[in-house]
């Protein structure tokens, strides 16, 4: 199951929802219950729908920072690392299933409205709408609340489904998206399209030649090679490629499996080939992506007006390495504004010492090197 393989491989798994499979939470009320801090990052084990009706920030998945602006709706696959800059300033809601929920039927139509808006690694992972369009989904998601109750009763999770699915065909019709190419279910090129999508998602970690691939689709690769380029501006060879180098980057950040227990479950045989891949794909060694403070990881303060910034240092000067610091230079920034500084003597040298220090005194961002992935977890 797709659950048990998350909380095997990744260190932070956000659990599916039981009963019907499936919940609707509230912003900003889920970031103060939820068994995971959000803020952080996590994956999870089930689809989610992301309305953020209110609020701006940033949403960080899968190492891609998105703009959060008012009527954005994000859509998250399982397996999919994310999470938010701030637990403030958001009001939206968040729609959970779980992979039984959500497992098509087998009418290209069910297909078609699955795969436009999860596992697309080929185009963005959010659509805008505007306030009409908003007041029509905000009466599906009342209307999913409320049937979400009847747990049990006759009919519950077939109406359920059927309120997702109208959800999501009325933001294939009216939502925006800023980047990728928009699919037109009666195009025949189209269709083979997302049974390939479909297939890689299932397979990439078999399957890693677009022979292969074509002889599972039964079509000539000179047709799947044009497909492909068609719909996603990508080869075959490419869509794969980043599919099992998104996965490598996932485990390599997120988990404690070894580099060659990575290339194993990734389907290479040649730990050394893998290491080849992933430096060719990426431009990092594997143990140089695990071992840096990655993008994803670095708080961007811009658009934050009050912080509080902790810098390790010694007599004044910036210090290389996060847990060794002799000293923490703490400045609280208001409005823009640094209110106040403190030269702060930094805990002995211990596994977790400095991130539970500056958890106590409150930071909220810290400029550093040296600095692990545990230590960036908590």
């Amino acid at each position: 199951m797709v659950s048990e393989r998350l909380n095997t491989v990744y260190k932070t798994v956000c659990e599916a929802p039981s009963g019907n499979g499936f919940r609707v939470e509230h912003m900003p009320e889920l970031f103060t219950y939820g068994e995971v801090d959000d803020c952080s990052p996590h994956v999870h084990s089930f689809f989610e729908i992301l309305w953020f009706m209110e609020g701006y920030g940033r949403h960080t998945v899968d190492f891609i920072d998105y703009e959060v602006r008012p009527n954005t709706i994000f859509f998250l696959s399982p397996g999919q690392i994310h999470h938010f800059d701030v637990k403030e300033g958001y009001k939206g809601v968040a729609i959970k299933m779980c992979t039984d929920f959500m497992k098509e039927e087998t009418g290209f139509e069910e297909l078609f409205v699955k795969y436009n808006f999860f596992y697309t690694l080929d185009t963005a992972t959010y659509y805008h709408i505007d306030n009409q369009t908003a007041k029509m989904l905000e009466s599906l998601v009342c209307d999913m609340e409320e049937e979400a109750t009847r747990t049990g009763e006759f009919g519950n999770v077939d109406v359920l489904k059927s309120y997702v699915r109208v959800f999501l065909v009325k933001v294939l019709r009216y939502g925006v998206q800023d980047a990728g190419i928009r699919l037109d279910s009666v195009k025949p090129a189209q269709a083979l399209f997302l049974q390939f999508r479909k297939l890689v998602e299932k397979e990439y970690r078999k399957l890693h030649t677009v022979q292969e691939y074509a002889e599972r689709l039964n079509v000539a690769v000179r047709t799947l090679n044009k497909c492909v380029n068609d719909c996603s501006k990508m080869s075959p060879l490419a869509f794969v490629n980043n599919r099992i180098v998104l996965e490598a980057k996932r485990q390599i950040q997120h988990s404690t499996l070894n580099i060659k227990e990575i290339c194993y479950d990734l389907g290479f045989e040649d730990p050394s080939y893998f290491v080849k891949f992933f430096k060719r794909m990426t431009g990092w060694m594997p143990n140089e992506f695990r071992n840096q403070t990655y993008q994803a990881y670095i708080i961007n303060s811009k658009n934050k007006k009050n912080m509080k910034i902790a810098i390790p240092t010694a007599e004044g000067r910036l210090f290389p390495h996060f847990g060794k610091a002799p000293q923490v230079t703490v400045y609280d920034v208001e409005n823009n504004v640094v209110k106040n500084k403190q030269v702060l003597t930094a805990p002995e040298h211990a596994h977790g010492a400095m991130p539970r220090f500056l958890q106590g005194l409150g930071v909220t961002e810290v400029v550093c090197g040296g600095l692990g992935a545990g230590a960036v977890n908590m």
